[in-house]
């Protein structure tokens, strides 16, 4: 990964130096369109000086899971207590483990204000820095939904109805730092659903290679950069989870990884493709 960017790095500084640029401000503007780490794009760029370019625009995460992960629990004592009581005829049978699909996806969402800084007048290398905003202060930086399966939630509510143990609860639930997070009912299946959620204001440091208001009709720019965001909490079933290291360990191990590493380093990485047209 980082001989990769290296290599990025190394491209964009290159092509930046050799490649020759005339931005003339407040005479010409772009829409941009694109697609990177953070989702997809648009964005209005003008420039306001032979070196500065000034940009807003709105990204947003597609609603697709990035991967999927599998959370366990342990269901054996329900299927002890349905083995022990056969009298009660349960039709929807427990195993030892209840699995929940889970889909991991970003929330990202954010409207931004850029500036870009062309430190070589002849050139296409630029150095950029700015602001990402979230619209909505509940939108989830990283998103966590999982589901039971139809059997599995069935036994479970064919458990509540027959059992005669009345003192305990029965639920699926992940237990995070000694903390039951029970699924809930939805479209006959158990939902559990867990929301990592950072500042509304997130900062951005980056650079690239390419004109942001291309000479002709269409231009290209590469770009790699940093999104650095502050106050993260994770949420589960709408509760605040403590330790957010309990809480990677029972969502699986490609969860576990992605959010220690996310809770360690407040630092999120970008690499951006953008597709500029002039429009004046």
């Amino acid at each position: 990964m980082r001989r990769i960017l290296f290599s990025i790095i190394s491209f964009c500084i290159v092509c930046g130096i050799s490649a020759q640029d005339n931005m003339e401000p407040f005479r010409h503007f772009s829409v941009g369109a694109e697609l990177g780490l953070h989702g997809l794009g648009v964005e209005l760029a003008m420039p306001v000086h032979k070196k500065l370019v000034l940009k807003a625009g709105y990204n947003w995460s597609p609603d697709k899971d990035l991967l999927n992960t599998d959370i366990i629990i342990d269901t054996r004592e329900y299927r002890q207590y349905q083995e022990e009581h056969p009298l009660l005829r349960f039709e929807h049978k427990f195993e030892d483990e209840t699995v929940i699909k889970s889909g991991f996806r970003m929330g990202l969402s954010n409207v931004k204000a850029m500036v870009n800084w062309y430190p070589f007048t002849l050139g296409r290398f630029y150095m950029s820095g700015g602001v990402y905003y979230s619209l909505n202060k509940k939108d989830p930086f990283i998103k966590l939904s999982g589901y039971t399966s139809r059997e599995d939630w069935a036994a479970l509510v064919e458990l509540r109805n027959k059992s005669l143990d009345l003192n305990k609860e029965k639920q699926l639930a992940v237990e995070i730092d000694g903390e039951q997070y029970a699924a809930v009912e939805r479209e006959n299946r158990g939902y559990i659903e867990a929301d990592y959620i950072t500042s509304q204001l997130k900062y951005y440091v980056g650079m690239g290679v390419g004109r942001c208001v291309p000479n002709k009709t269409v231009g290209f720019q590469l770009e790699v950069g940093a999104m650095i965001y502050n106050n993260a909490t994770l949420y589960c079933q709408d509760k605040e989870i403590g330790s957010i290291r309990e809480a990677a360990v029972a969502f699986g191990e490609d969860t576990r990884e992605i959010l220690e590493y996310m809770d360690k380093y407040p630092v999120y990485p970008q690499l951006t493709m953008r597709f500029s047209f002039r429009a004046l």
